[in-house]
Parts: structure tokens; C-alpha cells; sequence
């Protein structure tokens, strides 16, 4: 794909909403971190904050690349088929967090998570041929998300 003006500012302003989003998401929740998550029972392996705050940009500039791949190919039918998977799958990684950091709901935030990894799941499969740079850069999200859901599975077991 030839990257013209047009498609460059395209795909910066998808990467900018994603950003957006996950900043506001990160605003939202950040007064229930430090009183509630931080008294709960963790996994040994549950990362140091900063590496959430490292991580999570990267993912959404990812997945923004994805969205954009998705819907600039949309009238493709394996393009199509992905979106109804991944359109979803993003309005629940969005709202994971507000589930789960504002609302405290750790029991539907893990089930919520692994139908999220499902989805992700779902869309590598139906884009790893004919869109292959699509299932490429959602390889790194849904490893991340199987590992939230690690993380997710052990708060709701201990707590």
C-alpha cells in the first residue's frame, strides 16, 4: 500500500483517537488505583505500573493501525468479516476498564477479557491470510490480553 498524504493523515488521526481513548480511560479510573488495586491480592508476576503505561500506548497505536487496515479495506469480504469482530472486541477492551477499575466488577471483568481474547482470536484467524499484516499486529495484543486475563483470573480468586 502506497502511503499518500490523505493516508497518512488518516492513519494518524485513527492512532490519535485510539490515544485519546485509552488517556480518558486512564483518567476515568486513575482515583480507584491507588485506594482499591493497590490492597489487592496480585499474582507474583503482575507488572510494575510503568510497564502498563508503556505497554498500553504501543497496543493502541497497533491496534489503530488495525481499525484503519480493517475499514480502509472494508469492502473486501474477509475485511468485512474482521470488523464484526474487531469493532466489537475494541467497545469491550474500552469498556474492560471501566468494569473492572471503576466499577470493581472482577468476576465479569474476567469473563468479559477472555470473550475479548475470543474475538481477537477470531479476527487473527479470519485476516491471517489475505491480510496478513492485520493478524501480524494483533499477535502482540492478544498475547497481552490472555496475560490481563491471567492477571484478571488471580485478583478474582483471591479477593
Amino acid at each position: 500500500m502506497v502511503l499518500d498524504k490523505k493516508k497518512i493523515r488518516d492513519i494518524l488521526i485513527w492512532v490519535l483517537m485510539f490515544q485519546l481513548v485509552g488517556a480518558l480511560l486512564g483518567f476515568i479510573t486513575q482515583t480507584n488505583i491507588a485506594p482499591w488495586y493497590q490492597i489487592l491480592n496480585k499474582s507474583s508476576l503482575t507488572p510494575p505500573p510503568i510497564v502498563f503505561s508503556i505497554v498500553w500506548p504501543i497496543l493502541y497505536v497497533l491496534l489503530a493501525l488495525v481499525g484503519y487496515l480493517l475499514w480502509h479495506h472494508r469492502h473486501e469480504p474477509r475485511s468485512r468479516v474482521a470488523l464484526y469482530f474487531f469493532i466489537p472486541q475494541m467497545l469491550m477492551n474500552w469498556s474492560w476498564t471501566v468494569l473492572f477499575f471503576k466499577l470493581h466488577y472482577i468476576g465479569l471483568s474476567f469473563i468479559w477479557i477472555l470473550v475479548m481474547a475470543a474475538l481477537t482470536l477470531i479476527t487473527l484467524y479470519v485476516t491471517r491470510i489475505e491480510l496478513k499484516r492485520v493478524s501480524i499486529m494483533l499477535l502482540p495484543y492478544l498475547l497481552w490480553i490472555l496475560f490481563a486475563a491471567y492477571l484478571n483470573g488471580v485478583i478474582w480468586l483471591f479477593n
